[in-house]
């Protein structure tokens, strides 16, 4: 299968690869200066080795191969990718999808429901966190990986799946129409007087929901803004050039800086009205880091938290006509100050560190109780460990010291001391947890150094 890229743009390696044409191969008992002088071409290269590999090996496999290892070979960011890893990549960074809404994990052997995205078919079909999916359309699921059950419940606007769900201990059917949902990576409220506003990642919907959020902050006259770029991994230039546009003062955003020359993106903005402060982490990566770092350069406002990744390039998407495609590192960046910070990362000017710990979100699915082992049993045990309760290293088996751990809680809590981990016992354990992630040194930080302007 012959791959060609769908956009007009030479790319000679890859071509040659693929239209190279392959010569006569030679016998075992030729020379060494032989084999080096007829390996030149890299088309005769592949006849070589299909012709004398000791095994079965097709053209598609080696030119694949070939082009894997061409841009590994470039840097850690440039990358092939199958027709379903291109459709994937295409999907996660365009913010829209189409299927039903279910946001699963895989978890032990199940694939279990962690949410869904609101206004979604499966949103509005009342489906739950803790549902495992048994099978889709009839096939059943168990065992299989998450990427292949996700593949089987996406699929064309208008279609319908049928999924069926382990829920409470007895199969449910849900009969799901498949619809375009759009993937909000903006959230916001008002703490204090002062707006908060995160980014989770610069998708195709960012822009649109970032003005939502200011038109809200306008609304309730707030001035002084938090924007928590904290583990933002990026994603489109554009969008986070068209998000500075309403935050860095008239001027240089950022420097693409490419073989072809530089191509430099502006903001026109005459008058800023908000004073900002911007969490960032050693996550806060690429588009994240052009917004921060442009925030920081023309003085707009300051950065508080933990030195950024320090991803100063830009990669393009190839698409090649069989699906498949292509990331190619295509430029470098820099910031209106000119500095790249390749490699080197975004210095706060306030220097905070993150008080919060993390854990995966506890979900119900069944009881769990002493003598059961697991990844619920290894959760439930760093949860009671974060809350003080639990004092040895999680381990996965439900011992004494487990059940003590859990009684203590439940009987903090003000629930039925039963050692059990039930609905009712997840939901306190989230909530307390909850409250821990209010411990915000970071963002406290930025509030104080706001109303200190």
């Amino acid at each position: 299968m012959k791959r060609h890229l769908s956009i007009f743009m030479a790319f000679v390696i890859v071509l040659t690869l693929v239209l190279s044409a392959p010569m006569a191969a030679f016998a075992a008992t030729a020379t060494q200066d032989d084999i080096s002088s007829y390996l030149n071409d890299l088309g005769s290269f592949m006849q070589f080795i299909k012709e004398n590999y000791a095994g079965d090996v097709t053209y598609d496999q080696m030119e694949e191969g070939a082009i894997q290892g061409i841009l590994s070979s470039l840097d850690k960011y440039s990358t092939y990718f199958t027709k379903d890893e291109m459709d994937s990549f295409m999907e996660s960074t365009s913010g829209t999808f189409t299927g039903v809404g279910l946001q699963v994990e895989e978890r032990g052997q199940d694939i279990v429901v962690v949410s869904t995205i609101k206004g979604s078919p499966a949103y509005k079909a009342g489906i739950q966190s803790g549902y495992i999916v048994e099978s889709v359309d009839g096939k059943d699921v168990k065992g299989m990986d998450i990427a292949d059950v996700t593949n089987l419940i996406k699929g064309d606007k208008g279609t319908t799946v049928t999924i069926d769900f382990l829920a409470n201990g007895k199969t449910v059917e849900y009969k799901l129409v498949r619809d375009v949902i759009s993937i909000n990576p903006v959230t916001y409220k008002i703490i204090n007087g002062v707006g908060y506003i995160s980014i989770s990642e610069f998708n195709g919907n960012t822009y649109d929901n970032v003005s939502k959020a200011l038109d809200y902050m306008d609304q309730n006259n707030i001035k002084k803004l938090v924007i928590d770029l904290r583990d933002n991994p990026g994603g489109y230039l554009q969008e986070a050039v068209d998000v500075a546009g309403y935050f860095v003062p008239a001027g240089p955003v950022v420097t693409v800086a490419m073989n072809s020359g530089n191509e430099t993106y502006y903001s026109y903005l005459k008058n800023p009205k908000y004073k900002i402060a911007v969490l960032i982490n050693g996550n806060t990566a690429s588009a994240a880091e052009i917004l921060s770092g442009a925030i920081q350069d023309t003085k707009a406002g300051i950065l508080v938290g933990e030195n950024s990744y320090g991803k100063g390039t830009v990669q393009e998407v190839f698409p090649f006509s069989d699906g498949s495609g292509m990331k190619l590192t295509i430029a470098k960046y820099l910031l209106p100050s000119g500095r790249s910070i390749n490699g080197v990362g975004l210095k706060p000017d306030v220097e905070v560190n993150d008080s919060r710990v993390f854990l995966p979100q506890l979900i119900y699915i069944n009881d769990v109780k002493k003598g059961d082992t697991g990844y619920n049993v290894k959760l439930l045990q760093s949860y009671l460990s974060l809350l003080g309760y639990y004092k040895g290293e999680p381990n996965g088996y439900f011992g004494n010291d487990t059940y003590d751990a859990l009684i203590s809680f439940q009987k903090y809590a003000g629930i039925p001391a039963t050692g059990v981990m039930d609905r009712g016992t997840v939901d306190a354990l989230s909530y307390f947890y909850g409250l821990t992630l209010r411990n915000d040194a970071q963002l406290d930080k930025a509030i104080e150094l706001l109303n200190q302007q």
